[in-house]
């Protein structure tokens, strides 16, 4: 039953994903490629249906359903990221939406869990977003101020639990990768590598380390 679940959240996760990016792609005219398309469903498909089977034996919970959301966004990020340097404002939004309903549906049931849950949620959304806006102002450019909603939004949805390994696996990922690439002599010092890519492995990363 449980791998079951699992295999269906998972094959859900890659259909909104498909969905989200279609949508996406013609508003802005822009073409993601098949490669990296197949990537991200790939891991998408990976990550929720192992997320599955390590949460649903303990049944369906709040916080189970906002990292399944959070998974299908950042994929479709990670996606726009990688092939064309762009986060979008308005998914952005949509998530901070889903977040607030989800937030204050389970405040009215339960308040003294959902309290607890906004306050995790808003520790999580300041620590990240102040690390990134000061990284923002320091690095005179090179990171994006989509970088730092992005990571806002993030902090959200893994709370002030997750985020700072989220961020932490995210950066050290995007730092080797980077490194890599100059000694390849693919990018050079001045150029910028899209963060969502890491941010999404790092968020992967923190269920697996963190569970």
């Amino acid at each position: 039953m449980v791998a079951c679940s699992s295999i269906l959240g998972a094959v859900l996760a890659v259909v909104v994903n498909y969905c989200v990016s279609s949508l996406m792609c013609r508003r802005r005219s822009i073409q993601m490629s098949k490669r990296n398309q197949i990537i991200i469903y790939v891991l998408t498909f990976c990550a929720t249906a192992a997320l599955g089977f390590l949460y649903l034996p303990g049944g369906i919970t709040v916080e189970m359903m906002l990292q399944y959301i959070l998974i299908c966004a950042m994929s479709v990020f990670a996606l726009a990221d990688a092939e064309h340097h762009f986060i979008s404002n308005r998914l952005l939004l949509s998530l901070l939406i889903i977040w607030a309903g989800i937030t204050g549906i389970v405040i009215i049931l339960a308040t003294q869990y959902g309290l607890a849950l906004l306050f995790q949620s808003l520790i999580g959304a300041i620590v990240g977003g102040l690390i990134f806006l000061l990284c923002y102002f320091l690095s005179r450019g090179q990171l994006g101020a989509g970088d730092v909603k992005l990571v806002f939004v993030m902090g959200l949805y893994l709370t002030g639990e997750r985020i700072m390994g989220a961020v932490f696996y995210g950066v050290i990922t995007c730092c080797v990768y980077s490194v890599v690439q100059l000694i390849r002599r693919k990018i050079g010092v001045k150029d910028g590598v899209p963060l969502a890519p890491f941010l999404y492995l790092g968020q992967l990363a923190t269920y697996f380390i963190m569970a």
